[in-house]
């Protein structure tokens, strides 16, 4: 007799869109739908670029009502971003975005304090403006009197968990997306937060990814891996000890799972960053510019008229041709919103490659600029960590698309298993039925998604 069906729900936020998955298991399988999805659009307030949280929130109390009756919540989003609360515990201010420029000038302040280095090897992450560090700084510099009532600074995820259930707590995942957190202990490294002037105590509890926290009308909210890339890393299927993982959505982030963090000089040099995972372990991440570019192209020509599906670009890419222009998708160029199309362009321009006029070579300039990028940080991968990677596992979106992956399989010379397409929201109910008892470890989720989820597999078709 089979044992009861349990009913779980993810919120998966990512910074263009948020989903509500529904998940149901029962007898070792996992069948998910997407029950509710809405666009996650940044708006203007006070002058800076920000969260429209009161509508994020509203859609979550949207998808938890479509979900009907459910056993828990598991929440995850992107990193460093945050709201602060005042001491009845209500918000301050909206949280603002990573993309606002006022962070600008703050890592120069920074590291006038502690240098770059030091900073890597306390925290194990790399430096940058979007880093929730930078953030704090700015806010206590541009809004002292927002950051005077502050007594509690939450991160996205936990942000929404406690407004479901009351508890600010702080999981760990998502803290380590901070440049505050010591990788080692787990703990918030005590030299960083006394150099900055941070109190300790503006964070939520420190708690485990798969901690039942409380409830919200009887449900229990459970804090999966808050991170994204940790809640996809979760539905991981290959032998982790010889695959990376590459999760390609806005962002592409390509990563190992190592015991300890990476803390070299040649580490830092490299470009190499560390997070906690999902099941203990650090990630060791290489952060790449991901669909970002494509989404953004995709937008300039929606408003000049010009309605592309995903697979009518790659049939244009397919058409156009090899690409003979190489981007550097992380350059300033693309950093900031606005006609990505003319900033290739431009781009190509600056550095005397042929320019890439019509949609099919733009797209196809990006797909092989993101392949063959994915191929040198994999090199830096192999030899900050002395490992050699046998082959890759991509995980979301991108694994829907079959030129990027055979393209990656070719630039980096290796096979590539592709899928989870749904990684991020499976890695999220498998923590979450971890919690619940449901599921014992990591190898018994393996399992489970090895059997319900299907793969396309690509091998390298030239040098």
């Amino acid at each position: 007799e089979g044992k009861r069906v349990k009913k779980i729900l993810a919120f998966d936020l990512g910074s263009s869109s948020g989903r509500a998955i529904e998940g149901k298991y029962a007898d070792g399988k996992l069948q998910y739908k997407e029950i509710h999805r809405f666009k996650n659009v940044p708006i203007w307030h006070n002058g800076h670029l920000c969260w429209d949280f009161e509508k994020i929130m509203k859609e979550i109390y949207l998808g938890i009502e479509k979900a009907g009756e459910i056993d828990s919540i598991g929440i995850d989003a992107w990193g460093a971003d945050f709201g602060v609360l005042d001491q009845n515990g209500d918000l301050l201010s909206l949280p603002v975005h990573y993309r606002d420029l006022r962070t600008e000038g703050m890592i120069k302040e920074a590291q006038e304090r502690i240098t770059g280095k030091r900073l890597f090897q306390l925290s194990g992450n790399q430096t940058y403006a979007t880093n929730t560090l930078y953030q704090i700084l700015a806010l206590r510099k541009t809004e002292p009197e927002i950051w005077n009532q502050t007594r509690k600074l939450l991160h996205i995820p936990d942000l929404v968990s406690y407004l479901l259930c009351r508890n600010a707590v702080c999981e760990r995942t998502i803290a380590s997306t901070t440049q505050m957190l010591d990788p080692d202990s787990g703990m918030w490294s005590q030299e960083i937060l006394d150099e900055f002037q941070i109190p300790r105590q503006i964070f939520g509890t420190m708690t485990d990814t798969g901690t039942i926290i409380g409830e919200y009308k009887g449900v229990k909210v459970i804090t999966v891996a808050g991170h994204d890339t940790q809640s996809a890393g979760a539905a991981m299927t290959e032998d982790v000890g010889t695959t990376a993982f590459l999760n390609i959505g806005t962002w592409s982030l390509l990563g190992i799972e190592n015991e300890k963090a990476i803390l070299s000089d040649e580490g830092y040099e490299l470009g190499i960053s560390n997070e906690q995972g999902p099941y203990g372990g650090i990630h060791c991440i290489m952060n790449i510019t991901g669909m970002w570019l494509l989404q953004e192209c995709r937008r300039t020509w929606e408003e000049e008229g010009n309605c592309y599906s995903y697979d009518k670009l790659e049939k244009l890419a397919e058409q156009a041709g090899a690409s003979r222009s190489f981007l550097d998708p992380n350059a300033a160029d693309f950093a900031l919103p606005g006609n990505m199309p003319e900033k290739i362009r431009t781009f190509c321009r600056r550095t005397g490659q042929r320019i890439p006029e019509t949609v099919g070579e733009i797209v196809r300039c990006i797909y092989e600029s993101l392949a063959s990028t994915y191929s040198k940080e994999l090199k830096k991968l192999e030899q900050g960590s002395g490992r050699r990677i046998e082959k890759l596992q991509i995980l979301g979106g991108g694994a829907r698309s079959e030129m990027l992956c055979q393209m990656t399989a070719d630039y980096c010379g290796r096979p590539v298993t592709a899928g989870p397409v749904e990684a991020t929201a499976l890695g999220n109910l498998i923590i979450q039925l971890k919690a619940l008892g449901e599921i014992a470890d990591a190898s018994d989720a393996r399992r489970i998604l090895q059997n319900g989820e299907s793969f396309r597999y690509y091998v390298p078709q030239r040098k």
